[in-house]
């Protein structure tokens, strides 16, 4: 089996960096050629045209946007965090205890990130319409580009985490309560379910174009992993980050397509409620229900047991 985490001869930086601006530029021009400004415009009405009383709608936004502002403020807050890491340095594993806005650094803060951001422009685009005041363009365009991006973001974070992390960290019999508390919970399960919640309640009207934003995300997060680790605090947050694996650019382009993959899906969902909401709402909430864990050595010790 080929070892895709694994280094080869030569460092595969330059590759990697090659790669991810070649994505970049591709992404770019897509952008521009399907004049997404016009389409994000187009579809903010949707986000605010539910058959639910909108008073009803801006009071869920703000509760998600405040949820979200919590599990911010109690990372933050945190005395300290535990993460295995790989040393950029010896290549290999090691523990580290973040603190304050290094936490910041994982993909599923920035999951919780977004999702907070999302509800946060929702709740004030909301409030404008309910009281009848023009909502500024840039506006409605970053309410539906982030609504994209964190969608796919949080239905990515919650699969990996379910189906990757947490069943790794019960085979290696690794104590992993820490990935059950309050914002773990949030930008892990929770994101998913709040931002799963929103397509059922606003029905919004979305385009496949905008997994361009996922693509974004992702490129973004590769492009920062390797300073991060280079000059700054000498670590990757995960394996398959690093530049210089032997198959780092195919890693790297994964992940930012994973996360667009994913909002296809979630665009194709969105579509099946807008078609019947009753079979379109089952579909939407057991996917969101099979990539959700709550609790502790569960349904990841089942699949221990399956693989025996």
């Amino acid at each position: 089996m080929v070892d895709l985490l694994g280094y080869g001869e030569k460092d595969s930086t330059p590759q990697s960096l090659v790669t991810l601006f070649l994505i970049a530029s591709i992404t770019v021009f897509l952008f521009f050629r399907w004049d997404m400004s016009e389409l994000l415009v187009a579809s903010f009405p949707s986000f605010h045209s539910s058959t639910f009383p909108l008073p009803l709608v801006f009071v869920w936004r703000l509760s998600c946007m405040l949820i979200g502002a919590s599990a911010v403020v109690y990372m933050y807050r945190m005395e300290t965090g535990r993460m295995i890491v790989i040393d950029h340095q010896t290549r290999s594993e090691r523990l580290t205890h973040p603190v304050k806005s290094e936490k910041f650094v994982t993909f599923s803060s920035w999951t919780l990130l977004s999702n907070f951001a999302y509800f946060g422009l929702a709740s004030a685009a909301t409030f404008l319409v309910f009281v009848e005041r023009n909502v500024p363009q840039w506006l409605e365009t970053l309410q539906v580009a982030v609504f994209a991006t964190a969608l796919g973001a949080a239905f990515l974070t919650s699969t990996i985490v379910r189906f990757v992390i947490l069943p790794g960290e019960v085979r290696q019999r690794r104590n992993h309560d820490h990935q059950f508390l309050f914002h773990n919970q949030i930008m892990h399960n929770f994101a998913a379910v709040f931002l799963t919640i929103e397509i059922l309640l606003a029905q919004p009207h979305l385009q496949p174009e905008f997994a361009l934003f996922g693509l974004f995300l992702g490129l973004i997060y590769a492009a920062f992993a390797y300073p991060f680790a280079y000059f700054w605090r000498g670590y990757y947050v995960y394996g398959f980050i690093d530049p210089r694996l032997r198959f780092a650019p195919f890693l790297q382009s994964g992940l930012a397509s994973a996360i667009s993959i994913f909002y296809l899906g979630l665009w194709l969902g969105s579509e099946l409620v807008s078609y019947n909401l009753v079979i379109g709402s089952l579909v939407l909430l057991l996917w969101v229900s099979r990539i959700v864990q709550l609790k502790s050595g569960l349904a990841t010790e089942d699949e221990l047991l399956t693989e025996v």
